[in-house]
């Protein structure tokens, strides 16, 4: 790594700094999708753990972005539905089932080792575009865990932000813990010992931005973006093919507006679907969700100013923007990753 202080930690550093990480909410696999959305939507998180329908086996954790693929990804009856704008009164994608997702997924949540060195986690997260892992061999507390009536393991009550993960404990004694880390959770602990990092919090904005050019042009322009007329379709779409979490809306002028990230999907369910072929704003509006000015940063900001700002705001991105307000580029939290590698 870059930063020579942090190569003396590892995943077990960031779980004892997050706290006991505990588990609030969980789905079997035989949830619908709609389900799991609406579990995510109330509470404000972004991934579920994944039980056998008996309540007994972990399976997997599933978040909004594999949904998010799922139903983008679906030729089903739901095609009619996001084109007219109306419900049709046949079944959805959103009744799918969470098995179907988890079997649908290229690739399974990653296992990592409690002892695995913090550059390995980071490099999993950063160059394997991993948003969240499941660590093996971390012995949480006994008294982490809270009896749930329902399934024949003991769960805990989450520490979950909108941005965390979730943890799995086991019902026997002296077995070790299955938990959650997320991409937030590495970029907290390193912001708490940024006392220790010296110059590198120093590099300016664009430094950080330049990484996977694909999504970083030279051009305004040329950032993938949608406008005020383009559909909620689209957007998804687009965000589904760039494998981008959110996308910059644009006036008519390119000023940057808002946001839409694929975690708007969470207040979807069969009675709105047919909002999706609504215009963008329309389709935030319709789903409640708020319109606000994303977190914007300037080609004069640091990356020490901008990981205070994320942690701060509880951003999951910063939009740089021009003077005209121009989204030029974004920093996302692998991005912040990238650079101590």
């Amino acid at each position: 790594m870059k930063a020579a202080a942090l190569e003396k930690y590892t995943v077990r550093d960031v779980l004892e700094y997050r706290g006991s990480p505990q588990l609030h909410h969980s789905v079997s696999d035989n949830s619908t999708i709609e389900t799991a959305l609406s579990l995510m939507h109330v509470h404000d998180i972004v991934s579920l753990p994944v039980f056998s329908s008996g309540g007994y086996t972990f399976v997997d954790i599933v978040s909004v972005y594999d949904l998010r693929d799922y139903i983008i990804k679906s030729k089903t009856e739901v095609e009619f539905q996001l084109l007219s704008g109306r419900p049709s009164g046949n079944p959805t994608v959103l009744q799918d089932t969470v098995a179907q997702v988890v079997q649908s997924r290229k690739h399974a949540s990653q296992e990592v080792s409690a002892q695995m060195p913090l550059a390995q986690l980071a490099q999993l997260f950063a160059t394997y575009h991993q948003h969240r892992v499941l660590v093996t061999g971390y012995d949480a507390p006994r008294d982490a865990t809270l009896q749930v009536p329902d399934c024949g393991r003991k769960r805990g009550a989450s520490i979950d932000s909108g941005c965390s993960s979730a943890s799995v404990h086991s019902d026997y004694a002296g077995q070790a813990a299955v938990c959650g880390l997320t991409q937030y959770d590495l970029v907290r602990f390193i912001q708490h010992h940024n006392h220790e990092l010296g110059t590198i919090l120093d590099a300016p904005v664009l430094s950080v931005a330049k990484m996977h050019a694909s999504l970083r042009p030279a051009a305004p322009n040329h950032l993938p973006h949608v406008t005020v007329r383009d559909s909620a379709l689209h957007a998804l779409r687009l965000l589904c093919d760039t494998h981008t979490s959110a996308l910059p809306v644009v006036d008519v002028d390119g000023r940057l507006i808002t946001e839409i990230a694929g975690t708007s999907l969470r207040a979807l369910c069969t009675g709105n679907i047919g909002l999706l072929g609504k215009p963008v704003l329309a389709y935030m509006f319709g789903l409640r969700l708020p319109v606000d000015s994303p977190y914007i940063v300037h080609e004069n900001f640091t990356l020490s100013q901008v990981m205070a700002g994320l942690l701060r705001m509880n951003c999951r991105r910063a939009w740089l923007v021009d003077r005209e307000e121009r989204p030029i580029a974004v920093i996302s939290l692998t991005d912040v990753l990238n650079h101590f590698l």
